[in-house]
């Protein structure tokens, strides 16, 4: 930045000597542009050319000076040469009030070119405008999202060259592009910074709360968990689990919101620009054919074998079954070693965790310490005969026990050297046991994208220097981004994909392995001492959702697009369910027992998804996003996630197979909607956050640029969720609301009257803020959301029976 900044005040300076030097004329606007403001845009204020657009148009006209780059963040209102802004008298650099550079008939020059810039502005979703003539320059805050009139706001005022000269600082920080990404102007103009109001949670007494269950319920969780988590962690059933259990990434979902083509490209940007080759692990026929031979081979390769996979699609899994199934006589003649980072969340050394589990689990393979003494001379004993013919070793015929202590010494720093000890170890028990070294590194997808890069070094270190095969898991978009610019850059991975299987599929399968096994694990106290409730009633549940997972649409449709190929997450939706507290688990079994089965309400199941343990909705607890949620007092922002959302899916469909749509046009999109670039940023950032979107980084022409992709949560969320009376009843407590008499009539509530009559009010004052939007083609409208919720609140008010019944 140094760099940069001192280059500016030097295109300053030569600009000023120029302008001293040049005989007066009467430069014309597009002259002015080109001699001076051009000049100090490109060369002082050091915008790249990417991020410069001229005559940007802006409804019926056209913006000088469009900055910023994906999104527009500043623009330039540019006038003649002779248009000279008059200020008050006595008035010089620095902040002033726009009502009093604008007073007057002195002013209306200045007043007209500041009202312009600031319809553009306002049009167009950007904060920071300026006016110039060349020599004085004039900025403020074009687009306001505080409630303040943009006429009521200051600005920042450069009287001549030489005032920005003289207060080059000033310049810089309010006007570069690092000091408008900054924002170093608007936290100079605003006193306060908006701020949304506060949602009902803030004034409830007791908030989350938590929802206390019955002892029905309370058991029917544990043993919830137990059949559909833990099942698999109990080591007798290991490979029977592996074997019923494991689903392969079949035929696509038929209920996910996305297109074919989307699921289908899963991983198509690993290819982008022949980066790299990736191949399946598993197909149809079962393991790839390059995995088993890059198992064998891995040794003299020296590279680790990444596996890329999404979060949640059974990666692990995917590893258990290969060394205890697929690959069960490959890794018979071997010794595995495998490293979770996922359940070592606190780790702050990485690579000695790494080291120091290799060590333990592969004495216990061995039945002896590497530490051990015996174990220590066999592995080093070449190294002990280099040591024995040194100048050290000749100790042996002067001094025997000196000698003993040396070479004690010495065998102790091989030792203490724990890469190379562990090298040498391996090296010792492929000759003298025959058997390879297998590393598994997992589950480093859970962690920090500045780990996973920290762990892939490690395996290249390990793949390179122990001999050893060794896979690491990584996500699909931190394989990527490290690949371009990080640490993967210098690096040519073998790389197999594994691709989510169907929800369905696997929900089916385990809830079908614990049914089998349910009387076995029973009679065999695995249970938990403090369970009271018959497995009888669970079976019962378990069936009665296992039908439904094969007839109801609805429901399987809420799990599938929810997850978004998760299978983590779908598995956790299912014990979220068994056993909710908001669930009447006592009225379903009682309605299994007399009609023999029961279909899920997707309401029904869709309240212990929102709720979790909670009396109201947490957005930091639920896996379901608020899409409704501020960020400041703009009400029209309400809609703005679920616009972005439906935006990057249209626009997906059409640009490419893939779905994924440059930022710069989304940021296009709604700016253009009147939404600022921080707004859309906030808004995007909690997108990716929330799991409703998904990016990538590209380099395109030169230059790395980030693309979105929308998930099939995003689209379940915004097209189908905001119809339900179920979850506008939840997010309420968690919506900043602007209108203050609205706010005021938005209670906790409890009976389902009050909760209908709530969600009624709350349903109005969205559709009043919907009206400030121009809601002319575009790719998602609140209308018709709207009629759809006002139909769900009509449905459960129709059958709300006693005032106590949950929606």
């Amino acid at each position: 930045m140094s760099d940069k900044f001192d280059a500016g005040l030097e295109a300053l300076t030569a600009l000023i000597d120029a302008e001293n030097e040049r005989q007066a004329t009467d430069r014309n606007e597009a002259t002015t542009r080109y001699q001076v403001i051009d000049t100090i845009v490109r060369d002082v204020l050091t915008w790249d050319d990417h991020a410069v657009v001229c005559e940007d148009k802006a409804g019926t006209g056209r913006i000088d000076y469009a900055l910023g780059f994906p999104a527009r963040q500043f623009l330039i209102e540019a006038k003649r040469e002779n248009i000279t802004f008059s200020l008050p008298a006595g008035v010089k650099h620095g902040v002033h009030s726009l009502k009093s550079l604008t007073h007057g008939a002195e002013a209306k020059a200045l007043s007209d070119a500041v009202q312009q810039a600031m319809e553009y502005a306002s049009s167009n979703g950007i904060q920071i405008a300026g006016v110039s003539n060349g020599h004085q320059l004039i900025l403020f805050i074009g687009a306001r999202v505080d409630g303040v009139p943009q006429s009521d706001g200051k600005a920042l005022v450069f009287t001549s060259l030489e005032d920005m000269r003289t207060n080059f600082r000033a310049l810089w920080d309010a006007a570069s592009p690092e000091g408008i990404d900054n924002r170093t102007l608007l936290q100079r103009l605003v006193t306060t910074v908006s701020q949304p109001p506060l949602p009902l949670s803030a004034r409830l007494p007791v908030y989350p709360g938590m929802k206390r269950r019955n002892e029905l319920q309370a058991d029917l969780e544990i043993l919830g968990d137990l059949f559909l988590e833990d099942l698999a962690k109990i080591g007798d059933m290991r490979d029977q689990f592996l074997r019923d259990c494991y689903a392969t990434s079949g035929a696509l979902s038929q209920h996910a919101s996305i297109s074919k083509n989307i699921l289908e490209s899963r991983y198509a940007a690993l290819d982008y620009e022949g980066t790299t080759e990736a191949v399946p692990a598993q197909g149809k026929r079962g393991l790839a054919p390059q995995l088993t031979r890059d198992m064998l081979a891995t040794a003299t390769n020296r590279r680790p074998i990444v596996l890329l996979g999404d979060v949640g699609v059974g990666k692990s899994t995917f590893i258990q079954r290969l060394v205890h199934v697929d690959a069960v006589e490959l890794f018979s003649q071997a010794f595995t070693v495998y490293i979770d980072f996922g359940s070592s969340t606190t780790l702050a050394d990485l690579r000695e965790h790494v080291l120091t589990e290799t060590i333990r689990q592969l004495s216990d393979l061995l039945g002896t310490s590497l530490n051990d003494n015996s174990f220590a001379q066999s592995v080093h004993r070449r190294a002990l005969k280099e040591f024995d013919s040194s100048p050290s070793g000749q100790l042996r015929e002067i001094d025997e026990k000196a000698y003993k202590i040396a070479r004690l010494q010495f065998l102790q720093k091989l030792v203490d050297d724990r890469p190379g000890h562990i090298a040498a170890s391996i090296k010792n028990i492929q000759t003298s046991r025959r058997k390879q070294v297998v590393v598994f590194l997992d589950n480093v997808d859970q962690r920090s994208t500045d780990d996973q890069d920290q762990v892939f070094l490690i395996s290249n270190e390990l793949a390179s220097t122990w001999n050893a095969t060794v896979f690491v898991t990584l996500r699909p978009e931190t394989f990527y981004q490290s690949k371009r610019t990080g640490a993967l850059s210098g690096y040519q991975s073998r790389v197999f994909t594994i691709a989510p299987p169907r929800a369905d599929v696997v929900l089916t399968k385990r809830i079908q392995f614990a049914l089998r096994n349910m009387h076995g694990i029973s009679q065999g106290g695995l249970l938990p001492a403090n369970v009271s409730v018959s497995s009888e009633k669970l079976e019962t549940f378990l069936r009665m959702f296992e039908e439904n997972l094969r007839t109801n649409k609805g429901l399987m449709s809420l799990i599938d697009n929810m997850a978004s190929g998760n299978m983590r997450l779908a598995l956790q939706f299912v014990s979220d369910f068994i056993g909710s507290s908001h669930v009447a688990t006592g009225k379903m079994l009682e309605i299994i027992d007399r009609f023999g089965r029961y279909d899920v309400p997707v309401h029904e199941f869709l309240r212990a998804l929102l709720y979790k343990d909670h009396e109201h909705f947490d957005p930091s607890a639920s896996d379901i996003a608020n899409v409704l949620r501020l960020r400041d007092s703009d009400g029209r922002a309400h809609f703005l996630i679920p616009l972005i959302v439906s935006f990057s899916q249209s626009r997906g469909d059409q640009v490419s197979g893939e779905g994924f749509v440059d930022a710069a046009e989304i940021f296009a999109f709604s700016q253009l909607l009147g939404f600022t670039d921080l707004q859309t940023k906030e808004a995007l950032d909690q997108c990716i956050r929330e799991r409703l979107l998904e990016s990538t980084p590209r380099s395109i022409e030169n230059r790395d640029r980030i693309f979105y992709r929308v998930t099939s949560a995003g689209v379940y969320t915004v097209r189908m969720l905001l119809g339900f009376f179920t979850y506008v009843d939840a997010i309420i407590v968690d919506t900043p609301i602007t209108d203050r008499s609205v706010r005021e009539d938005i209670h906790d509530a409890y009976t389902i009257k009050d909760r209908l009559s709530r969600a009624k009010v709350f349903k109005a004052y969205l559709d009043s803020q919907w009206d400030r939007i121009d809601d002319g083609d575009l790719p998602w409208n609140w209308t018709d959301i709207s009629k759809v919720l006002q139909q769900d609140i009509d449905r459960v008010e129709s059958k709300a029976v006693t005032p106590y019944e949950r929606a």
